[in-house]
């Protein structure tokens, strides 16, 4: 049965390449085909796996291009994301939707299921503005490949001056390729091969190229079962050859097979989405929390709440809750991929998140007003959301050879929580300057309540820098080891201590008498925080160096940056004036 659906696809390969060389560029009807003269394919029956063999497929192991073992669950969930922009495309689970790729390509070849969401792409791909998906018959023409000439035109124009179209062109051939790859099994690498030194695991059309042996026989009958079986819907024989799968993974896989522990960590983040969903609970602690300052402030003074006070309690209570249950997740991470999940921009920002609420427990235990947990609440939710952005892949890689060290937990641990310490004093500073335009005679509590947010700012400040110098000395360590010297003005480096020397000089305004004001420390403790913006957003993603996520060129600033140096230099300059003009 493999063997015919092998066959089969080449046929239908071959069929979309002998097309008509006139046949126009333009979003294919699955339900009324003018384009080919073969007949309609019987549509697929929607979640035809069932529960059980559903959950058996999930928790097969696999090995992806890049060489990680993982359940079968991600790569299907990975793939149909990617291919589809959805969670759920059409009622289908992402597993039975992969398997369907499979075992009925000669229908998804013609079913618009390649995600356009583009404007200029989709005029580009002739089709019209209310289209959301396209199908794979519909960018061949003839035997050509409609968007090849524009995607070799994009790849030859440096990253930083390629225009929206042009990225968005790339990212859509990039998810072509990767849905011809899932029509025909060679990303599905689910068979170790015998006595491999490298542990290669191998797809369908790998196990049908070895030669004859124990070993290819097994996993050619296991093949035949599964295929069989999924292809007639027959659930026995489905859960015969998934058993068999397993048999064979077992026996010539083990050494590299991850635990179980390991596995149904990986399934459970896949199904809970925690870092999503923990979000929302960590905005409501910032709504009631924030209340609960300002409420302190015109009710009770600004005076400390008392632990069970009903309004600070539910708060707290939804702010630990969030952070236990992130910190849960972020642990459950760690097993799945058996390394600290810090080596690349989506593991750093749920890092940089966790050590936020974390040092904002540490100082709303000790303020008990709201403030710092409040902020750091909302803070946290703003960069847990960021992290679900498209720019940010929340896949699970395999960590590259220098950061195959010990120095990864220590210093990057180290240097990212500091962001976190600052970021809380970014925010706390500007609480304060939002204050000072509360600035008035008749509001003592307003003055007292910048006061003591100018006292604790402080701390936090002084926390956040020391975090920051350990972790950049430590860095030093480590590439001394890795690239055999300590300092090499890599632009990660510099911006390192571009921020220490930032932050020393803020926290030294203390002493000098006429930059001895809260106004002064808040401003500086607000706005420092475009250093630590530049050190890991800019570094990262703008310049190129030895730190930098981005390859190639560097790219453009993007408009929010603008958009929120405005919004800050807006509440500087109307606290300055506030603080200038009015009086206590």
């Amino acid at each position: 049965m493999t063997r015919r659906h092998l066959a089969l696809f080449a046929a239908l390969c071959a069929l979309a390449l002998t097309a008509p060389a006139t046949a126009p560029a333009q979003e294919h009807d699955h339900e009324h085909d003018h384009e080919h003269d073969h007949a309609p394919v019987a549509a697929p029956q929607l979640n035809f796996l069932g529960d059980e063999n559903r959950a058996l497929c999930e928790s097969l192991t696999m090995q992806d291009f890049r060489g990680r073992m993982k359940p079968l669950d991600t790569q299907a969930r990975e793939i149909s994301m990617k291919i589809t922009k959805r969670e759920s495309f059409e009622g289908w689970e992402p597993m039975d939707l992969y398997m369907s790729w499979l075992t009925n390509p000669e229908f998804w070849f013609e079913y618009p299921v390649l995600a356009v969401r583009f404007p200029g792409l989709k005029s580009l791909l002739g089709v019209s503005p209310e289209t959301r998906w396209v199908s794979a018959s519909s960018l061949l023409n003839g035997n050509q490949y409609v968007l090849a000439e524009p995607v070799r035109e994009a790849l030859r124009t440096p990253d930083r001056d390629r225009t929206k179209l042009q990225r968005q062109l790339l990212l859509f051939d990039e998810r072509f390729n990767i849905f011809w790859d899932a029509l025909n099994g060679g990303s599905l690498r689910l068979y170790p091969i015998a006595g491999d030194p490298a542990h290669t695991w191998t797809d369908f059309n790998g196990v049908l190229e070895q030669p004859a042996s124990a070993w290819a026989d097994r996993s050619r009958e296991a093949m035949d079962r599964l295929m069989s079986g999924l292809r007639a819907g027959d659930q026995p024989r489905i859960r015969a050859g998934l058993e068999a799968t397993s048999a064979l993974q077992h026996q010539y896989g083990a050494a590299v097979l991850p635990s179980a522990g390991a596995l149904k960590a990986e399934l459970w983040l896949n199904k809970a989405h925690p870092f999503r969903n923990v979000t929302m609970t960590y905005l409501a602690a910032f709504a009631v929390l924030l209340f609960a300052f300002f409420w302190s402030l015109a009710r009770r003074g600004g005076q400390p709440y008392p632990s069970r006070h009903p309004l600070y309690l539910a708060g707290m209570a939804l702010f630990v809750g969030s952070l236990l249950f992130h910190l849960a997740a972020y642990v459950l991470r760690w097993v799945a991929s058996g390394r600290a999940p810090l080596s690349n921009g989506y593991e750093s920002l749920i890092f940089i998140a966790l050590a936020t609420a974390i040092a904002g427990l540490i100082f709303e235990s000790r303020d008990r007003r709201g403030s710092s947990a409040g902020v750091s609440a909302l803070l946290t939710t703003v960069i847990l959301a960021v992290a679900m952005l498209s720019t940010f892949d929340p896949a699970i890689g395999p960590l590259v050879p220098v950061l195959a060290s010990y120095w990864l937990n220590i210093h990057v641990t180290v240097i990212t929580g500091s962001y976190g310490f600052l970021g809380l004093g970014s925010l706390l500073g500007g609480l304060n300057l939002i204050l000072f335009l509360l600035k008035n005679p008749r509001r003592p509590q307003v003055r007292e309540a910048i006061l003591k947010l100018d006292r604790l700012l402080f701390r936090v400040l002084v926390t956040g820098v020391g975090l920051l110098s350990i972790g950049t000395l430590l860095g030093g360590v480590w590439a001394n080891e890795s690239w055999g010297r300590y300092w090499g003005w890599d632009p990660k480096e510099t911006w390192s201590l571009v921020t220490i020397l930032v932050y020393a000089t803020v926290l030294h305004f203390r002493w000098i008498p006429v930059m001895n004001r809260p106004w002064v420390l808040a401003t500086g403790g607000f706005a420092g925080i475009a250093s630590v913006v530049m050190t890991y957003f800019g570094v990262n993603y703008f310049l190129s160096g030895l730190h930098s996520y981005a390859q190639g060129d560097a790219i453009a600033v993007p408009s929010w940056v603008y958009i929120g140096t405005l919004l800050m230099l807006g509440l500087i300059v109307a606290s300055y004036l506030s603080d200038r003009f009015r009086r206590w």
